[in-house]
């Protein structure tokens, strides 16, 4: 079995990583835009020189670990020539383009999925299947309207929805990521779209039973591996093997839910997304981390007022897909007002010293994923009659700020460098202040060293005395007693002098 990654970015790379560690036996494939990027040699952990392309994922506050052994695939035909040139100079590892596609996993950008697919739409057929794991919404759709408006012509689809932080190493540095997320933190959570042939009833195959009606707040436990074997069917062999190789990926928390529930979690995503993203791309200029949006008043207020309007769509949303019927009582709690604000500001708190990629994506000047997220609100409240003056201002905000950071290249050249002037300078002082505040600490830590070091030489110093006025105490008090001895002992003497006198003249007298 052979997987191909779409758009090796921070997820891509992830998840190529995880894959080839849970599948070593597997052919990964890695299909980029520019191969260039991916073939120059690299040193593997044990020293030895590898021109394939080298996967380095490093844990927040952990190891680094590196995959190595994947193939090369460009999504842009026109390409290949030159990556079979890399590969025939030794300076790429084997390449894999231009034969079917069995599965695939697409981790691009959502604006930029439909032209990498484009380039890839006559290696895809009925038998593949796709995994779309994107920020957003309205990809599906998108990529069935343009390439496969007939059901009968698509490829099994499988969605996904990660809460991993991912950031790059280095921005230079290609394939190289930072695992924002402990363990235990982040998840991967799939669902598979309904067989488009209607061949096959996924729930009754993955769990047993029909599960997509159990409420929201409880869906049932993801199906234990292994898998039960598939039924016959289009692309089912390619549609288990895929599933098994997703959930196997253990060090990344991933779990299958049914369809309906996974649907719940792709809109509690785009609610997130759609305060956290545009805000921190807004207000910071690319480089406002998520907490910021914690720490005053007004930030808490613009969080609340987008999470307010998010709410509202997103409600009548629920009830416009349960129509006729009534929307079930557990899905509306999950998106009232309340419930968004709360895990909103969860993920604000969890994330807190991450920074979104959209914020990321205006300040470099490139395209942002804002269609597929606010505009997505914009255009269910347009739909449904709710107003949103907040999205479409956050909408147009981002837009601009991205062209101001660069986008397109031709909006305002001098008013773009005066921006990244700006914030350049701005960030220099805020260094500057940080490396004076750094200095002052250091100082004040050498004269608290100082101060200890001469407590510590006054603490001998006195020592040092007691221990003298000690000794001469005591040699005073021996001495003294050595005098005191003689004189006793001349006292004591006298009666044995007297005595030795006395019997000396006795004698004398008695010779006389």
């Amino acid at each position: 079995m052979r997987y191909h990654v779409l758009g090796i970015g921070s997820i891509g790379t992830l998840v190529a990583h995880h894959l080839r560690l849970s599948q070593p036996s597997a052919q990964v494939t890695l299909v980029v835009r520019n191969a260039e990027k991916f073939v120059k040699p690299s040193r593997a952990t044990d020293g030895d020189i590898t021109t394939g392309p080298t996967l380095h994922v490093a844990q927040n506050g952990g190891d680094t670990t590196t995959t190595t052994g994947y193939e090369l695939d460009v999504s842009n035909p026109g390409r290949l020539p030159a990556l079979a040139a890399a590969a025939a100079a030794g300076n790429a590892a084997t390449v894999n383009a231009g034969g079917p596609i069995d599965s695939l996993v697409v981790c691009t950008k959502a604006p930029a999925t439909s032209a990498a697919i484009a380039g890839l739409r006559s290696r895809i057929s009925p038998s593949t299947v796709v995994a779309l794991l994107q920020n957003g919404m309205g990809v599906y759709d998108e990529l069935c309207a343009k390439f496969w408006p007939e059901p009968s012509t698509r490829p099994q689809i499988i969605l996904g929805t990660t809460t991993h932080g991912v950031t790059p190493a280095t921005p230079s540095q290609h394939g190289s990521v930072l695992h924002m997320s402990r363990p235990g933190q982040g998840a991967i959570k799939w669902g598979v779209v309904p067989d488009p042939r209607g061949e096959v009833d996924f729930e009754n195959w993955l769990w047993g039973t029909h599960v997509g009606d159990l409420p929201a707040l409880t869906p049932p436990p993801s199906p234990p591996l292994p898998l039960p074997q598939p039924p016959a069917g289009m692309g089912m062999t390619n549609l288990h093997a895929t599933l098994t190789a997703l959930l196997s990926m253990s060090s990344l928390s991933p779990s299958l839910l049914p369809m309906p529930h996974l649907y719940n979690e792709l809109l509690l995503k785009l609610a997130v997304n759609a305060t956290i993203n545009p805000l921190t791309a807004i207000l910071g200029g690319g480089y406002l981390r998520n907490g910021a949006l914690h720490r005053s008043s007004p930030g808490n207020r613009l969080v609340q007022q987008s999470v307010k309007e998010t709410s509202k769509i997103l409600t009548a949303y629920l009830h416009n897909l349960a129509a006729p019927r009534t929307a079930a009582p557990e899905a509306v709690r999950l998106f009232s007002y309340p419930s968004v604000l709360d895990r909103v500001n969860s993920v604000i708190s969890a994330t807190r010293d991450n920074t979104s990629s959209m914020a990321g994506d205006v300040k470099n000047g490139q395209m942002t994923e804002i269609d597929y997220i606010n505009k997505f609100l914009v255009s269910l409240g347009t739909r449904l009659n709710v107003p949103t003056p907040v999205h479409q201002m956050l909408t147009q905000m981002v837009k601009f700020k991205a062209e101001v950071g660069g986008l397109n290249k031709n909006l305002y050249p001098s008013v773009t460098g005066a921006v990244r002037r700006g914030e350049e300078g701005a960030l220099e002082e805020r260094r500057l202040s940080l490396e004076e505040r750094r200095l002052a600490l250091e100082e004040r830590a050498v004269a608290l060293r100082e101060a200890k070091r001469d407590e510590d030489i006054a603490e001998k110093r006195t020592r040092r005395k007691l221990r003298r006025r000690i000794r001469e105490d005591s040699e005073a008090a021996a001495t003294l007693g050595l005098v005191t001895g003689s004189d006793s002992g001349s006292s004591l003497g006298s009666p044995s002098s007297s005595s030795a006198r006395s019997q000396g003249e006795g004698g004398v007298s008695e010779r006389v």
